[in-house]
């Protein structure tokens, strides 16, 4: 620490003692540098960190490197458009980031010259911004006939990246992670216009894609025409089982923690908490960090199974809450119609979501695409959608929030549009 640091702090400590404030956000840093950590590697509990070795994603790893493998022949074909399918936390952006590492390396040693955008779909947001992304990443934006970040039509802006792959003969493998974001909000006119570009670029460029989905049915939201082109061949990601994320939670340890820091039984309640949901490596790990986290603000000797429970609850509140505060405005008011229907059935809710469309001016979407939104919000654990018989009056669907109205109520308070909705 500086010279010049230290008599600052000197300063205002000496200023907060003058004016009687306490002391305790110094004793919260004091505890947490003299604290013994638990951790030795925080990074490798990250969501962007990817080990040497993925357990149990070989084979898929071994079929992603040979679809990608023509673009290193002597005579570089491009390779097949590739379509990765699996539930969040199965391996898919891990398996596809390791492999692409390791194919760039070796086009490096070859003297093969490939680019490979990563673009994340939910991230970017909108089709545009993510056509911005895929021209900063090829260098586009530092010739004349940039992609702006705003003020071109999205036909122009696409025109612009194929003309500048085909004029320097480029091989581009672009890869779109959670590719269905992209369609759900913004439909499949750039899918579109990419899995088509090839026709155009007859001296040499070319551009595969790699999509990345969290949804097995992501396909059946696509025009035909695309759907053949971008599902050239594709990938399952399945779930893994309990054991296999024990397992992979026991490798990563070895990297993240000191030796002895976690118990048996945290592990196993970490495995078992993420298998009874999806299978899902990435919960099992952000619940491990969060525990240990925990463990460490109490000055545990090491992680135990009460650190893991409290940091599940910790987890939902907090994604809950982060879901609902980054919805889309027609998604909020979906939520907002379900908290308040009494009936709890998909005509009831449309009605109430219409008339709170109409309150904030806009026009609501059609009851199917309500209906998508529901299931969506369904698979993420907001809400729940129960199946009622009654008997000889048919089925009907129940819908109801799972998230508490406290949290819903925190995540909108400051939404100009919906705070007001919220009782």
């Amino acid at each position: 620490m500086s010279v010049k640091a230290t008599l600052t702090n000197k300063t205002f400590r000496k200023e907060r003692q003058g004016c009687g404030c306490t002391s305790d956000i110094d004793n919260i840093f004091d505890r947490a540098a003299s604290g013994k950590s638990l951790v030795k590697s925080r990074q490798a509990l990250t969501i962007d960190y990817v080990p040497d070795r993925l357990p149990f994603r070989d084979e898929e790893a071994r079929g992603l490197a040979e679809t990608l493998s023509t673009v290193l022949k002597k005579e570089p074909g491009r390779p097949s458009n590739l379509l990765l399918f699996g539930k969040p936390g199965t391996g898919k952006t891990a398996v596809v980031k390791s492999v692409v590492d390791r194919l760039i390396k070796k086009a490096g040693e070859l003297g093969v010259e490939i680019t490979v955008p990563v673009i994340n779909a939910k991230l970017a947001n909108s089709a545009y911004k993510i056509l911005y992304e895929i021209a900063e990443n090829l260098g586009i934006n530092r010739q004349e006939k940039k992609v702006h970040f705003t003020g071109l039509s999205m036909g122009e802006a696409t025109d612009r990246i194929l003309q500048f792959i085909q004029k320097n003969r480029m091989h581009v493998i672009l890869v779109i992670d959670e590719i269905d974001s992209l369609v759900d909000k913004n439909g499949d006119d750039v899918l579109y216009s990419f899995t088509r570009a090839n026709e155009r670029m007859a001296k040499g460029g070319f551009i595969t894609l790699i999509g990345i989905s969290n949804s097995l049915t992501f396909k059946d939201k696509l025009d035909p025409r695309v759907r053949s082109s971008l599902s050239e061949e594709e990938m399952v990601f399945n779930s893994y089982s309990v054991e296999q994320l024990r397992q992979i939670l026991a490798e990563r340890i070895k990297i993240a923690f000191n030796e002895g820091a976690v118990t048996d039984a945290a592990i196993n309640l970490c495995a078992a908490l993420a298998g009874r949901e999806h299978g899902d490596a990435r919960m099992a790990i952000n619940l491990l960090r969060v525990a240990a986290e925990l463990a460490e603000r109490a000055h545990a000797a090491k992680v135990e199974e009460k650190h893991v429970r409290a940091a599940q609850e910790k987890i939902e509140k907090d994604e809950n809450l982060d879901f609902i505060q980054n919805a889309t405005l027609h998604e909020k008011l979906v939520l907002v119609a379900i908290t308040r229907s009494k009936n709890g059935n998909t005509g009831e809710v449309y009605e109430i979501y219409s008339s709170l469309c109409r309150q904030a001016d806009h026009d609501p979407l059609t009851q199917r695409r309500m209906t998508q939104i529901i299931s969506r919000m369904d698979q993420l654990g907001l809400i729940s959608t129960d199946i009622i018989n009654q008997g000889r009056y048919g089925r009907s669907q129940k819908i109801k929030a799972t998230v508490p109205l406290a949290t819903i109520k925190a995540a909108l308070k400051d939404d100009p549009v919906l705070s007001e909705f919220i009782d």
